[in-house]
């Protein structure tokens, strides 16, 4: 017979690297969302996050403010080049914008590759495209943020479609720390001759 703390390691470590088995299909975009948030879900309460088959639109957590949950983020990192995109939201469905100032910076620490941190800037103070051109600039804000931009860093070690890591994003605005829980981050994968 087996040890029982055995077979709940090994499930948790399979769960941990293949993604949640709930329903992955729910949602058009292949994403998923089953209950994340809880104080019974492994996550915990406010560590909620949905997940994407394949990274496609990146992957979508909740951040707080001290106790108080305030928003979501997603995170999306590009398997080809290394670089990551930010969006921050009131809501789940990202159509209310938390804007930060444009001088605002995030911070993505990688817990399980020794600590390493980005630190995402807006692309430009003009109008601050998104991947689609489309400006996020609103009265002097935005809630798009990009690395490594034209900051010339490396992001070499962020490559790859293989690349899997344990991220928390953290970022201060108007003298108050915002902060995510720990969530995994999978690359979106590009096909080949897609560009962006």
């Amino acid at each position: 017979m087996r040890h029982p703390v055995v077979t709940l390691t090994s499930i948790a470590l399979l769960v941990m690297f293949t993604g949640c088995p709930a329903d992955q299909g729910s949602k058009p975009n292949g994403s998923h969302d089953h209950g994340h948030g809880g104080a019974d879900h492994p996550h915990g309460d406010g560590g909620g996050h949905d997940h994407d088959a394949g990274g496609g639109d990146g992957v979508l957590a909740r951040f707080t403010q001290g106790d108080e949950k305030v928003g979501y983020l997603r995170l999306k990192l590009h398997d080809d080049k290394g670089d990551l995109e930010l969006w921050l939201a009131r809501d789940a469905e990202l159509a209310q914008p938390f804007d930060l100032p444009l001088d605002s910076t995030i911070t993505v620490t990688f817990t399980d590759k020794g600590n390493k941190t980005t630190t995402l800037r807006v692309r430009n103070r003009d109008k601050n495209e998104d991947e689609d051109g489309k400006a996020t600039v609103r009265d002097g804000k935005t809630n798009y943020f990009i690395f490594p931009g034209d900051t010339g860093e490396d992001a070499s070690w962020l490559k790859g479609a293989d690349f899997l890591a344990t991220v928390k994003v953290a970022f201060t605005a108007d003298g108050k720390e915002y902060a995510s829980s720990a969530f995994v981050l999978r690359p979106h994968t590009h096909g080949d001759g897609h560009a962006h």
